[in-house]
């Protein structure tokens, strides 16, 4: 699972308005909120770190690049001494999964260590995380949901009213973690307070959240098919081109790109993640830039040259792990998680797969470079709302045993099973088994978030090369008007997003000429985005980012 904003696909109109009626009711359209983050922090944890003793990184963290430990700590620290469930009550949990669902309960070791530690039994619904979407809104609609539920960041700003139905539908967890009550659970109280101002849903604090690093995605490229074919990185879009023609090889089921390049072309053009302001003091959305229509431009002669894979052309929400790991694609656009599952995924059957992140580019030679920057939190638990206080607190507790950092126990029965059975440590370093590979997923990790901390010390050289390119990546971060205000999107933006980026990959793929993009942004402007954008101005300005 790749620990960041992927965007996976999109909760259509159909979806949202099934949600409107299911947990909306009847109530006017979502005009968007915006909580200034010193107005939050009444609502949020007050943030105690939880210090691990003699753990000290190789490599120094900063803002915005994670501690790296290039070596396994000896011993492991326990840090909760007592077992979260108590009431003999299964737990029932909703989560997504990027790769093969592993066995269920009875079937499944590593479920039945882990449920023994915990003190009672998780039932995980486990979805593919490429349609997540899909059973998401239908859990939603239904108004019928689990006690815990994990929604991604890239999925809930797409649904319209989706702060309603949280409103509706999940607990208010201020009463136990506000302020100082976040003692009672000190591995929550660790995360930083960005990311908890983020877990705040209109006024609410509700959603436990995924830490984010700042970088939404990163570029990948085989490394190992790269050398062999005589091929350097990309350093510039323009360089696409011609490795997109020196790569692709349909008679050997071979072509040069995957899924995410559209995301990437933007970013390399110069478009903004979302909004932007312009020098008249107003502010522009990332589609109405002349570098997104540019974005499009250039995808398009992707397409046209036949350089995407083709189960992409076919289905833009195609898995595009497999066909990386295959070799049938070389280039693609993943978050950084997506650098450790794949090693882990593809390395065991081919030694000789390798994985690289390109450094950020500009789309002509000598352009500027830039590299968004995401949201403090990406993903959310939420819990039942209507528990009752005990089973909110033991719900509570369990996301707390999960949220432990590197250097615990905690954090290596979840991430990585029992040792001696799922893994045994070699030179230092953890080696997955077979039982292993069978029945460890990311599960119980869904059930909270954690600090970052690269440490997949495991796989030869990524400790250092993910630090590299945080550090790199890390110069180029744009300015975000709105970094440090909780700002919830407007029901009418929310459910034009899909509408809109459909008929963009229908430009892509022929279905509609590249000149009707104006048209389409007049649509989007018209269609609630001029209206988003009084709102956004408004906030800017009450902000003092106008």
């Amino acid at each position: 699972m790749a620990t960041n904003t992927t965007r996976r696909g999109f909760l259509g109109l159909v979806g949202a308005s099934v949600l409107v009626a299911g947990c909306a009711e009847k109530k006017a359209t979502s005009k968007g909120t915006a909580v200034a983050a010193d107005k939050l922090k009444s609502l949020v944890p007050t943030r105690i770190p939880f210090e691990i003793p003699g753990l000290k990184p190789d490599l120094p963290g900063s803002e915005f690049v994670a501690p790296g430990f290039l070596t396994r700590p000896a011993n492991m620290v326990q840090a909760v001494t007592t077992k979260p469930l108590t009431s003999g009550k299964e737990v029932t949990a909703m989560t997504p999964l990027w790769g093969t669902v592993p066995p269920g309960l009875g079937e499944n070791s590593y479920y039945e260590y882990m449920n023994e530690r915990l003190g009672g039994t998780v039932r995980f619904n486990i979805s593919d995380g490429n349609t997540y979407h899909e059973k998401l809104s239908t859990t939603l609609a239904s108004g019928d949901v689990p006690e815990m539920v994990m929604v991604p960041g890239w999925e809930l700003i797409k649904i319209a009213r989706f702060t309603e139905a949280a409103n509706k539908l999940f607990a208010d967890l201020g009463p136990y973690l506000a302020g100082d009550k976040a003692k009672e659970f000190p591995l929550l109280a660790n995360y930083d307070t960005a990311a908890w101002q983020y877990g705040v849903f209109g006024g609410i604090l509700q959603g436990i959240p995924w830490q984010n690093e700042p970088f939404p995605f990163a570029t990948f490229v085989r490394q190992d098919i790269m050398e062999e074919l005589g091929l350097q990185h990309p350093k510039s879009g323009d360089d696409l081109l011609v490795l997109g023609k020196a790569i692709t090889d349909a008679k050997k089921k071979r072509w040069a790109f995957g899924g995410g390049m559209e995301q990437e072309m933007q970013r390399a053009f110069g478009a903004p993640r979302e909004w932007r302001k312009k020098s008249d003091g107003t502010l522009e959305y990332k589609y109405e830039t002349a570098e997104f229509a540019a974005s499009i431009e250039f995808m398009v002669k992707l397409f046209e040259a036949g350089y995407m894979h083709p189960d992409l052309v076919a289905n833009k929400d195609a898995d595009m792990k497999g066909p990386f790991g295959s070799g049938q694609m070389i280039i693609y656009r993943d978050g950084l998680g997506a650098w450790h599952e794949n090693l882990g995924r593809f390395q065991t059957d081919n030694p000789k797969f390798d994985m690289q992140a390109v450094v950020p580019y500009p789309a002509k030679p000598g352009g500027k470079t830039i590299m968004w920057r995401n949201e403090p939190a990406g993903m959310f638990v939420f819990i039942k709302k209507g528990l009752g206080d005990a089973r909110t607190r033991e719900l509570l507790a369990l996301s707390n045993w999960t949220s432990a950092p590197f250097g615990t126990q905690e954090y290596e029965l979840v991430t990585n099973g029992v040792e001696g059975k799922h893994y045994n440590v070699k030179d230092g370093k953890v080696e997955q088994t077979a039982l292993g590979r069978k029945e460890v997923a990311p599960t119980y990790m869904f059930l909270s978030g954690r600090p970052p901390a690269n440490e997949k010390v495991q796989y030869k050289g990524l400790v250092q090369a993910l630090y590299d390119w945080q550090t790199q990546a890390a110069k180029l971060l744009e300015n975000d008007p709105f970094v440090g205000i909780r700002v919830e999107v407007p029901s009418k933006m929310a459910g034009l997003a899909q509408p809109t980026e459909d008929k963009m990959q229908e430009i892509f793929r022929g279905k509609r000429p590249v000149s009707e993009w104006a048209k389409i942004v007049k649509e989007w402007q018209d269609g609630g985005g001029n209206e988003a954008r009084e709102f956004y101005m408004k906030v800017a300005r009450e902000n003092g980012r106008l």
